[in-house]
């Protein structure tokens, strides 16, 4: 049976295919605090659990999704944590992309890690820690994110 801790991380890990805000909601712990890592990536934060729901929601405005596909879950009860190794596919929203791109350059793959620290019951994770693809992160998702932003804008009003 898997630990409640994992529970937790599987719960969060798929949040990201719907950008579900309940069930991420669901699993911050109030005083939760999310950190983007390498720091040489240059990217907001720390956020505290509002900065991170707020987040979610402006992903919202641009993406259907982003799903996070795990290759491996390190479930550490001695730490309190999880460890996630996993890929990633973004779906942007129709709405958001222009034609100016192919439809195969607006998907960005990349790859990532989560450190999950957790609260003693394992049912809320208290830290965050996201190790972003680095170079594709830098190369290609910052341009197309603020490319879809505008895009919305545009089209918005």
């Amino acid at each position: 049976m898997a630990s409640k801790r994992l529970e937790t991380a599987k719960v969060f890990v798929n949040h990201f295919a719907t950008l579900d805000r309940e069930a991420l909601e669901s699993v911050l712990a109030e005083n939760s605090l999310y950190q983007f890592a390498p720091a040489a990536l240059n990217l907001f934060g720390p956020l505290d659990r509002q900065g991170m729901l707020d987040h979610n929601t402006t992903l919202r405005n641009i993406f259907n999704g982003f799903a996070v596909i795990p290759k491996e879950y390190i479930d550490s009860e001695i730490d309190n944590k999880v460890v996630v190794w996993a890929t990633s596919r973004t779906d942007f929203r129709d709405d958001a992309k222009d034609d100016g791109l192919r439809a195969e350059d607006w998907v960005y793959e990349g790859e990532y890690v989560f450190i999950l620290s957790m609260d003693e019951a394992g049912e809320r994770i208290t830290r965050v820690i996201e190790f972003l693809d680095s170079k594709k992160t830098a190369e290609k998702l910052v341009g197309l994110m603020a490319r879809a932003k505008q895009n919305r804008a545009k089209r918005l009003g």
